[in-house]
């Protein structure tokens, strides 16, 4: 969310407009001020959690008496900065190519409509609240698709036809929108339907406020659940892969449980409930699904969106001690 709000004040107004009354998609781009360092709030802040989940990890570990005083998490680890490297430097740079995208997608698709150029940067950008620089509305900070679904209903309120689009009229004459929405804006758009006209301006402004926010809240919502989640199963994960390199510990006698947590029942998997209990042996040993996914942990990224987004499932580790060792 800072992000959102960092990305917003630092777009060069006069420049993005200058650019698109010239047609200039590169340099309207350029205007938005787009980079890697808006995030670097998250960055610090995925850093610091895979930090202190490996530390926790550690002490947990030698509170369990598995291993000797000195046992600790190195995040100087090749692997540790690996990790780092991959899911939070490469991920706001991921984040940023994503924003420019949509940005170009959607200047592209004004000026295919037809839009003044006044009009697109109001989408792109959104509208002043106030003399401090913030700014509601506009697409930066969504998605894709969250951006997509958007443009259509902020689109679709502007004219009869486009209300008439976003309308769903059932057999028993019930009325539903075609996107989620808040009540609020579903209750504009529904008035305007049956009065077979657009919603008011006032409205619209409102709405696309509202349904904004709420695509925002969404997404950052989706990113800490899922991201948060892969950066403390990663890190357990590392922590236990050193200490077998360091204490000597057979990687064959660890012991891993999938837990379906009770807090997860919102977003759950029906396969991720079944697998909750089931153990492997083996540190590198995966848990394997019906579909042919292998996951080495809950959240392991190598699920996919399918097995990650929002799961709330976790993994233990423990050593087999009726396996000879001490």
């Amino acid at each position: 969310m800072a992000s959102v709000t960092d990305l917003q004040s630092n777009v060069d107004w006069r420049a993005l407009l200058d650019a698109l009354e010239q047609r200039d998609i590169d340099r309207a781009v350029a205007a938005l001020n787009i980079d890697p360092a808006a995030w670097s709030e998250y960055s610090s802040t995925m850093t610091e959690v895979y930090a202190k989940a490996g530390a926790s990890t550690a002490a947990q570990i030698r509170q369990a008496g598995i291993a000797e005083i000195g046992i600790r998490f190195r995040m100087t680890n090749p692997r540790a900065q690996e990790w780092i490297a991959q899911n939070v430097a490469n991920k706001v740079v991921g984040f940023s190519s994503e924003q420019i995208q949509v940005a170009r997608a959607l200047i592209e698709a004004g000026y295919a409509r037809g839009a003044h150029p006044h009009g697109i940067a109001l989408d792109l950008a959104g509208r002043a609240l106030g003399p401090g620089g913030l700014r509601a509305g506009g697409i930066l900070g969504l998605d894709g698709p969250r951006a997509a679904r958007l443009q259509a209903v902020v689109e679709g309120m502007r004219t009869a036809d486009g209300v008439r689009s976003l309308v769903i009229e059932h057999a028993d004459g019930n009325l539903s929108l075609r996107y989620r929405v808040n009540k609020a804006t579903a209750q504009r758009i529904i008035r305007a339907y049956k009065a077979d006209t657009h919603v008011p301006e006032a409205d619209r402004l409102i709405s696309e406020r509202q349904y904004k926010n709420a695509l925002l809240k969404d997404r950052a919502n989706t990113i800490a659940e899922t991201e948060t989640g892969n950066a403390v199963m990663s890190a357990r994960m590392e922590e236990w892969r050193q200490l077998v390199e360091t204490q000597g510990i057979s990687p064959a006698n660890v012991i891993k449980t999938w837990r379906h947590r009770r807090g997860a029942d919102k977003f759950h998997r029906p396969d991720h409930r079944a697998m909750s209990g089931h153990q492997v042996r083996g540190l590198d040993t995966p848990f394997e699904f019906p579909d042919g996914v292998a996951m080495q942990h809950a959240h392991d990224p190598a699920g996919g969106a399918k097995h990650v987004i929002r799961c709330g499932c976790d993994t233990e580790f423990r050593i087999d001690h009726g396996a000879g060792l001490k």
